[in-house]
């Protein structure tokens, strides 16, 4: 079996076991450590800290060390995780409607979105066409893509390789899907603006440069553990928490900005990891056999 298809049954069970283990009142920290641990058991390792966004929260936060945060009740949660096989990743997410059926059609709007998605790849589609097939379908319950947020090729030890998959039919991403191409699409809806903006506030870090005058044992620690992936700081407990931020001020990490919705608008997400085939596309974590 391929690193990549090890890795995608790891995401699937990963989600599976947040789903199941959800529920209001849960803190945010239990719930990142508890899906994190049970990639680990698998013999794989986390390609990114698990992301859990609370209704306007889009994307980027995980928790932190000493995390008070719960999981609300009547509130749409998003849980997105990542594993690695020897560098090879499948990033995928889903979405949860806890206490109330009030987003059941935001949370659906997402999913048939990302359906929508994989029903269209193919090699020789441009990565426009699937944003315009995203936006469409997201659009027809009633709601909005996030124009600002896309999906992303994938290469081995790099989450985020350059071309991306927007939400929208943005013809800048004019590049025509190849057979052997791994895509992590992710559609996101809202009742909002449809535009995301930054917290001023980082969770997770990335390392960009392997040596820094002083505190060489601790970027030597991340590459061991992280490798070049995005990290979350509660997994290096031996390093002082104002290390990151001032790594990062002397451009040894780079910072990863919590992203809400502009106008405080729910979002929903739904996504999966694609390798392009000769007449279509393999889904890694079978997200959508989650979502039923």
């Amino acid at each position: 079996m391929s690193p990549h298809i090890e890795a995608g049954e790891v995401v699937h069970k990963a989600l599976k076991y947040a789903m199941d283990i959800i529920h209001p009142g849960m803190p945010v920290i239990e719930l990142c450590q508890r899906v994190e641990e049970r990639i680990i058991a698998q013999g794989a390792r986390p390609a990114f800290p698990v992301n859990v966004g609370i209704n306007e929260v889009a994307a980027h936060y995980t928790a932190t060390r000493g995390d008070k945060l719960v999981i609300p009740n009547n509130a749409v949660v998003k849980i997105d995780a990542g594993a690695h096989k020897d560098g090879y990743i499948v990033d995928a997410a889903v979405t949860v409607s806890l206490g109330t059926n009030a987003y059941d059609g935001i949370v659906k709007a997402a999913r048939e979105a990302l359906r929508a998605a994989y029903e269209s790849l193919r090699p020789g589609v441009k990565a426009w066409q699937i944003g315009e097939v995203i936006e469409s379908r997201i659009k027809s319950f009633g709601y909005r893509p996030i124009y600002n947020l896309t999906g992303h090729r994938i290469e081995q030890y790099n989450l985020h390789a350059g071309d991306v998959v927007p939400n929208y039919g943005d013809r800048t991403a004019s590049q025509a899907l190849r057979p052997g191409d791994v895509y992590a699409i992710e559609p996101f809806a809202t009742n909002g603006k449809g535009y995301v903006k930054d917290l001023n506030k980082i969770t997770i870090y990335r390392l960009i440069r392997t040596k820094l005058k002083g505190k060489q044992e601790y970027l030597d620690n991340i590459y061991r553990v992280a490798r070049t992936l995005p990290f979350s700081p509660r997994w290096f407990p031996e390093i002082p928490e104002e290390f990151f931020a001032e790594a990062a001020s002397r451009g040894a990490l780079y910072g990863y900005e919590v992203l809400v919705e502009e106008a405080g608008g729910v979002v929903a997400q739904f996504e999966d990891t694609f390798v392009i085939e000769e007449d279509g596309a393999r889904p890694l974590a079978n997200t959508l056999e989650l979502a039923q």
